[in-house]
């Protein structure tokens, strides 16, 4: 049994604004395809959460719903994983908004960033507390830690630093039922 697409949005809208669901082809044109043009799929919706919270809730809406769902952040990926499937049946959830550096600890070596921030931020943020963040990418200007996180990415200086779980301490993780991790 399909569930029913309004219903759904209704609920992910209340969740996170309306602003942040987009259900037209138009508006979610760009989160249907990867950057490389290799592969297209359909949505029921595209929904933007802004912080765990709203993630969890999402997450939590669409398992009740028996919807899948599609985690995006730069859509800069070259495996197609952040791309759903031509049926139209999964919410992509855009972690676009999700950008901010929440903690830097410059006496510990640690930064705390949400999912969606950009390699390019982490960074700059690293640099700003005379920091290194080694992980280095061509895309660094519009790929998302969270992405990078999934894909382990090894980047220009993976041999001595190695990849990116090596330079991770810890992780907040949203379940697939929606309970924060």
């Amino acid at each position: 049994m399909r569930p029913d697409p309004s219903a759904l949005r209704a609920r992910l809208r209340a969740i996170v604004g309306p602003a942040n669901v987009l259900d037209s082809a138009q508006d979610m044109a760009a989160h249907l395809s990867d950057w490389r043009g290799r592969y297209h799929g359909e949505a029921l919706a595209v929904v933007r959460p802004g912080d765990t919270a709203e993630v969890s809730a999402v997450v939590a809406a669409c398992a009740a719903a028996g919807v899948a769902m599609v985690p995006q952040g730069g859509n800069t990926s070259l495996c197609g994983g952040a791309t759903p499937l031509g049926d139209s049946r999964a919410v992509v959830v855009s972690l676009t908004r999700m950008k901010r550096i929440r903690a830097l600890d410059a006496e510990n070596d640690t930064l705390t960033v949400e999912a969606g921030c950009t390699l390019a931020q982490v960074q700059a943020a690293a640099v700003a507390a005379d920091r290194l963040f080694p992980l280095a990418l061509a895309s660094e200007g519009s790929c998302m830690i969270g992405g990078n996180l999934s894909t382990n990415a090894g980047g220009v200086q993976v041999l001595r630093y190695g990849n990116t779980r090596d330079l991770v301490l810890g992780l907040e993780v949203v379940l697939a039922d929606g309970r924060v991790w």
